[in-house]
């Protein structure tokens, strides 16, 4: 029988949790320490250690009392709007949107990124396996669409945290995702997907550039942000700290630079854009993102993301991504204001669930497998006939801003 803990040691529990919360998104998971916790909560070094043994022994404590039902309610909103879509079902998903609170953004950071910490992930790996790995009684396409909507939640959420909530685009998304969860899986005819045979991480060259890159990639996919320091990187590239202070003055000028590489790499280019609402295209892009052919991509993006929300140069590098995605839209000449608004939203809401499903296939090897037919084409349909009517106008103009303008892909 467990000793029942007093009112003083539960409220210091809550404080203690809550300086966790605030530490996480203003200085990232592998920040946090004792001492910054401590002078949050206004306990004691000692206080901590007489209630945890250490900081990951705290991060369990977090999600098993906090986060864990934040992620639960989250995933069942998501499977609740996919096996009954209605106007109600989507406004509730929707919800964990609009009304995000510190404990959502926390319960996404720290599910995306336990797999780095032994004892945290075996707690974490039981909401993995209970949720996003096991059908919970539904059919596989409402599983997977179930995925698709989780993805596509946690990754608004966090891009919420960073750059702002915009309730123009979920009021645009609302009605989209609506028409798409009421397709009956049975009218989903499959598209053939291919494995993607780009890679988007090439081998290093001789070139110490190339070579710093790549281990940077590594490193950082690897270990975090916080954790991929200089020395790591130089050992792994075989060059001394020196030799890269030389060329990029601070371990921050280096992962931009490696950033950038992969901005000009062709995951989402404007020729992607021109087609993601033909048949099969978002599918594509769905299933090359969770696929294991970029892994080291994957993670890379992944902690780059994290790490932006605690550090401004990093946060400008992304957002600087997705207004190059976006800022095409105004380009276009020939098509209603409101397509062109439409165009912005509907560009930014694809990258956000192509990137959503990205970071959920390095949580889970279940999201490679999903059946991403049965998310994707519903979801172009409705974008088509819910807001494009002249698609093959705004299509060809894209193909040839492609063709001549392509800078606009992050390419350089």
């Amino acid at each position: 029988m467990s000793r029942r803990r007093s009112s003083r040691a539960l409220t210091n529990d809550a404080s203690i949790r809550d300086a966790a919360i605030k530490l996480i998104l203003s200085a990232g998971i592998d920040a946090i320490s004792f001492r910054d916790v401590g002078r949050e909560a206004g306990l004691t070094h000692g206080a901590l250690y007489a209630r945890f043994e250490d900081v990951e022994e705290l991060l369990v404590d977090l999600w098993t009392e906090v986060l864990r039902q934040r992620a639960v309610r989250m995933f069942e909103a998501a499977r609740n709007a996919a096996q009954n879509p209605s106007e109600e079902s989507v406004d509730a998903l929707l919800d964990y949107v609009r009304n995000a609170e510190a404990s959502d953004v926390a319960a996404v950071q720290v599910l995306l990124l336990s797999r780095r910490f032994v004892v945290l992930f075996e707690e974490v790996e039981v909401f993995i396996h209970d949720y996003l790995e096991s059908r919970g009684g539904v059919t596989s396409a409402i599983h997977s669409r179930t995925l698709a909507l989780f993805s596509l939640v946690s990754a608004k959420i966090f891009s919420n945290s960073e750059f702002g909530l915009n309730n123009d685009r979920i009021a645009f998304l609302a009605p989209v995702l609506l028409a798409a969860l009421e397709t009956d899986p049975e009218d989903v005819l499959p598209v053939p997907l291919s494995e993607p045979d780009d890679r988007v991480i090439p081998p290093p060259t001789s070139d110490l550039r190339s070579q710093l890159a790549y281990y940077t990639f590594s490193a950082v996919g690897r270990s975090g942000y916080t954790r991929a320091t200089i020395s790591r990187i130089s050992r792994r590239s075989n060059c001394s700290p020196g030799a890269i202070y030389k060329l990029y003055p601070s371990k921050e000028d280096l992962v931009i630079a490696a950033t950038r590489s992969i901005m000009r790499a062709p995951w989402f280019t404007l020729a992607s854009a021109a087609e993601i609402l033909n048949e099969g295209m978002l599918a594509q892009l769905l299933y090359a993102a969770a696929s294991e052919q970029n892994s080291i991509r994957k993670s890379f993006v992944l902690e780059m993301s994290m790490a932006s929300a605690h550090n401004a140069k990093l946060r400008d590098t992304v957002g600087q991504q997705l207004e190059l995605i976006e800022g095409v839209a105004p380009l276009l000449t020939d098509i209603s204001d409101e397509e062109r608004t439409h165009l912005r939203y509907m560009l930014r809401e694809s990258v956000l669930l192509i990137l959503g499903v990205s970071f959920m296939s390095t949580v889970t090897g279940a999201i490679a497998h999903m059946d991403f037919n049965q998310f994707a084409e519903p979801f172009r349909r409705s974008m088509l006939e819910c807001c494009f009517p002249s698609w093959p106008d705004i299509s060809r103009q894209l193909k040839e801003m492609a063709a001549t303008q392509p800078r606009h892909t992050g390419r350089e």
